[in-house]
């Protein structure tokens, strides 16, 4: 290993290295250095030889090579994870964050490495306005060129202070803006690009609680003409504006309709086509909102989205209480996602609101109820999610049962079979209070 070293100090002094100080301040210096540089070897096989090889590097020659900081960090890292004893743990937490400051000193970077510095202090649950601070310092520094964890953990920290009661939800959404933009801005690098966009989804979720329709409606309204030819601001807005139901308000239809749309232009797909259909379902426009939910299932990937889909058509059928389409659709959900109580529950509220119209003057009018509650029991016998909404409207179907008196005097009596006419035409079994 000396007559290794001996050469390389050679090449160094030889090629002015030495002479900047980078290896040492002394031949004798950089022989050390170099001799200790070779830590790396050992980082896996041997760690503690590694860690000691290090520290005669990190102290001989802090110049020497900008990884030297990086690895410095990964060991102390790792040593401050299995470390129990609280003490030696902060000790070597307190270790790795001189070693970032070091670096800076050493390389410059500085908002770079105050953002890598930031993340650890928020990994390892250090003092919650000091990790903000470095990282939101580390961000003014990096502007635009700001790393993607760097964005999403001070998406993380700043949540941090709002719950602790030190920011503002207001504060929460404007930094949401910005480290959102920041994504946009590199989410087509060919270099980390998909980091960013992945980073982008990371904010939003973390985000979303933050982000009611008070506060989206607007946004989405003031950034949706800079915005408007940017698939994935659409995208995000519009499943923003969906998750919410932001759409419900006239404000919030508005700007809805303007992202759904030009989503929809930029990328047909089975999302936007069911924006542009949700538009038309709060305006009682159910023939286009019918049409466009069909465009959804045609263009869905997988089954299950199809079989949300198809549970849409059905829905949107009902509301124009074209209750046969409607158990049409909610038969075909059904067929495509096993285990789904949801379809069962739409097809019994369609029969209990088929009260008038098929009444036929005898027991026509209960039939309905009966066969409702065929469907309630089987939407709870399918599906445990939604057992305690079929309790409650079996209880409330209950209730206008007929009496044993009432079933008697057309001759028949509870249990006998009996089949609905009307557009129902389904067997069931009499039920009497």
């Amino acid at each position: 290993m000396k007559k290794t070293a001996l050469i390389l100090i050679g090449l160094i002094i030889s090629s002015g290295s030495f002479a900047q100080g980078k290896y040492g301040a002394t031949p004798e210096d950089s022989i050390t250095c170099i001799e200790s540089l070779i830590y790396k070897d050992y980082m896996k096989s041997e760690p503690a030889l590694a860690l000691s090889l290090w520290k005669v590097a990190y102290k001989t020659c802090p110049q020497s090579q900008k990884s030297l900081y990086i690895n410095g960090v990964k060991m102390y890292n790792a040593l401050a994870k299995k470390e129990a004893d609280a003490t030696v743990k902060k000790s070597y937490i307190d270790t790795m964050f001189s070693i970032f400051d070091q670096r800076i000193e050493m390389f410059g970077q500085k908002g770079m490495v105050l953002g890598l510095k930031g993340q650890k202090m928020l990994s390892t649950k250090q003092d919650k306005e000091l990790a903000f601070s470095t990282l939101n310092k580390g961000l003014e520094l990096t502007g635009d060129k700001t790393q993607s964890g760097t964005l999403v953990a001070t998406m993380f920290a700043i949540i941090n202070l709002e719950k602790a009661g030190k920011k503002t939800k207001e504060e929460v959404v404007l930094m949401f803006e910005k480290t959102t933009a920041i994504c946009a801005i590199n989410k087509d690098n060919k270099r980390g690009g998909a980091r960013y966009v992945k980073a982008a989804e990371k904010i939003q979720n973390v985000t979303s609680p933050y982000l009611d329709c008070t506060v989206i409606v607007p946004l989405a309204d003031k950034n949706f003409e800079a915005n408007k030819t940017d698939v994935d601001w659409l995208r995000t807005t519009m499943k923003l504006l969906q998750k919410n139901k932001c759409y419900s308000t006239d404000e919030g239809a508005v700007i809805y309709g303007k992202v759904a749309e030009a989503y929809f232009i930029l990328e047909p797909s089975a999302n936007g086509a069911a924006g542009i259909a949700t538009i038309y379902l709060g305006k009682k426009e159910y023939t286009n909102a019918i049409e466009f939910f069909q465009k959804s299932v045609d263009m869905s990937e997988t089954d299950d989205e199809k079989a949300e889909y198809t549970m849409s058509v059905a829905k949107a059928y009902s509301y124009n209480k074209s209750y046969s389409n409607a158990r049409t659709f909610a038969l075909k959900a059904v067929a495509l996602k096993s285990g789904w109580g949801a379809p069962y529950i739409l097809i019994g509220d369609c029969y209990a609101q088929s009260y008038s119209t098929c009444d036929d003057g005898e027991l026509g009018r209960y039939g309905v109820y009966w066969a409702a509650v065929d469907q309630y029991k089987k939407a709870k016998a399918v599906d445990a999610s939604i057992a305690g909404l079929a309790k409650k409207k079996i209880a409330s179907i209950s209730s206008r049962y007929p009496a044993t008196k009432d079933v008697f005097f057309y001759g028949k009596k509870a249990g006998d079979s009996y089949t609905v006419g009307c557009w129902i035409n389904e067997s069931t079994t009499i039920k009497t209070k």
